[in-house]
């Protein structure tokens, strides 16, 4: 008669085994997480440290000083003032940077900020008096003085391989108009979130089924940020969990400010004369010849409602719809509180008053080539 054997359970593995797995499962999340996470954020901090340095090299002429006696004909300096984008300004209201007026004595004018050659600015409201065709008085924001520089003639500017207009400033230079264009379009809940804001998805979401169309995003001011400067532009879920966790980072490390000031200057607004325009520095001279600084409340709603199609709502290519989207971005202004609702009407009855400023200059060619070559000796 067979004896059948008694059944053993399988031997368990060793502790120390199920260690070695449990310790290599965890050094391979680790690295799952570095290589997903840690490293693009590294990547990131660098480049974000960056932006407000990242511009072109330009090349500028001496710039004219006018002073007390100097044979410079009012004709003259307004041709030259239209050579760099200066535009007449009508009516009597503040000139704005940018404009100019003749005047009964002859001619007012507001300088642009622009770089001088001891690392100073230039800028601000000139006046200037004359005798026939010579300078007899100046005056420098409200001050009598001897002689001013204006803008010198930018002769060229030199682009990387990628094309890119920039004109970086710092948060404070930007208008508050501009600001609060940009938190109302894109992320009114941009002081409160820490990065991601599901309440802002749900009311896009909202919005756009209720309008027909896309007229507001989900992606938080800083997931747009991370999206521009590092990622690609796939519309994956892998990317868009990389974006997400990469914005909560991003404003764990920096300040609420340093991130809109990066943003303000690294966000694509279109493109003029085939270079791409980064940041409102660039997007404010190339659609309205003048400073972020200095645009006004109807010119910033313009800008800020580019932002979510450089390529339907650009003022140059489509002013139509540019300026209903402009409307749309007063009129929400006006809702959450960042726009009186006495200025906004206002603004809501001007046309788009487009000045464009060419950006791909070069005057005297063969001087701004041979003036290259010498740069990189």
């Amino acid at each position: 008669m067979a004896v059948r054997r008694p059944k053993t359970a399988s031997p368990k593995p060793p502790r120390r085994f199920r260690r070695r797995w449990i310790l290599l499962l965890a050094i391979a999340i680790l690295v799952a997480v570095g290589i997903f996470v840690i490293r693009p954020f590294w990547r990131l901090s660098g480049q974000f440290d960056d932006i407000t340095f990242r511009q072109p090299s330009r090349l500028y002429a001496q710039a004219t000083r006018l002073h007390e006696g100097r044979s410079y004909p009012v004709d003259l300096l307004i041709e030259d003032l239209r050579g760099e984008g200066y535009r007449e300004h009508e009516g009597s209201s503040p000139l704005p940077a940018g404009r100019y007026r003749r005047t009964e004595r002859g001619l007012a004018v507001h300088l642009r900020s622009f770089p001088l050659p001891d690392g100073q600015r230039g800028g601000g409201l000139v006046e200037v008096e004359y005798r026939g065709s010579r300078v007899r008085g100046l005056r420098s924001s409200g001050k009598d003085v001897d002689a001013v520089l204006l803008e010198p003639p930018l002769l060229a500017s030199y682009y990387g391989p990628d094309l890119q207009e920039r004109r970086p400033l710092e948060l404070a230079e930007f208008s508050d108009d501009l600001i609060a264009a940009v938190v109302a379009a894109e992320d009114d809940s941009f002081y409160r979130h820490a990065g991601f804001s599901l309440s802002g998805v749900l009311r896009a979401l909202w919005v756009n089924l209720r309008g027909g169309e896309v007229r507001q995003g989900g992606s938080t001011l800083t997931q747009q940020l991370v999206k521009n400067i590092y990622l690609t532009h796939e519309r994956t879920l892998a990317r868009k969990s990389q974006e997400l966790i990469l914005a909560v980072l991003l404003e764990i490390r920096y300040s609420k400010e340093k991130i809109l000031e990066a943003y303000l200057n690294e966000i694509y607004l279109g493109g003029a004369g085939g270079v791409s325009l980064l940041g409102f520095g660039s997007a404010s001279r190339a659609y309205f010849g003048k400073d972020a600084g200095q645009l006004t409340l109807p010119e910033a709603a313009t800008l800020a409602g580019v932002i979510r199609s450089p390529a339907n709502y650009s003022p140059l290519s489509h002013p139509e719809r540019a300026q209903e989207r402009r409307d749309w971005v007063l009129r929400r202004m006006a809702k959450l509180g960042l726009a009186e609702a006495g200025s906004v009407e206002e603004a809501l009855r001007q046309p788009l008053n487009l000045a464009p400023e060419p950006l791909v200059r070069r005057r005297a060619p063969y001087f701004a080539d041979a003036a290259a070559l010498e740069a990189q000796r």
